[in-house]
């Protein structure tokens, strides 16, 4: 540890570069914020503006077609950054997870559908998808 310590000081003391990350003590969240892009790429969005989900978009755009929008922009800007393409599409799969992962069920019904989620016979599931590979082979 103290080899560490005086290579992280020799290194500061000879005027050597650092990174230094803030954070916030509630994590930021995707869904809602129209400021998360500008301030995790402000070099894509210049003066904060053109966020995903602005007041200027609701109801007229949606998060994805705004960020096919944005990747089709004419300096193909948010095409060549390494960094946009691949946190948009993370974003809407963890959107499509979370939307599709959601069950709703009546508490009175809650526990029936527990035990048909826990209870489901994989021979069935295995058979029906065999099933469905021989029709999408005989329609190719």
């Amino acid at each position: 540890m103290k080899t560490i310590k005086a290579i992280a000081l020799r290194h500061l003391t000879s005027e050597g570069k650092i990174l230094a990350i803030g954070h916030a003590e509630t994590p930021e969240s995707m869904y809602g914020n129209p400021q998360l892009f500008p301030s995790m790429l402000p070099w894509l969005f210049p003066y904060g503006l053109g966020g995903i989900g602005q007041t200027e978009h609701k109801h007229k755009l949606s998060s994805m077609m705004h960020k096919r929008h944005l990747l089709m922009y004419y300096d193909k800007r948010f095409q060549k950054d390494p960094h946009f393409p691949l946190i948009a599409f993370n974003h809407e799969q963890m959107k499509e997870i979370t939307t599709a992962g959601y069950l709703t069920a009546e508490r009175k019904s809650f526990h029936d559908i527990t035990d048909r989620l826990m209870n489901v016979n994989l021979e069935v599931s295995v058979r029906l998808d065999k099933t469905n590979d021989r029709g999408r082979e005989s329609q190719a």
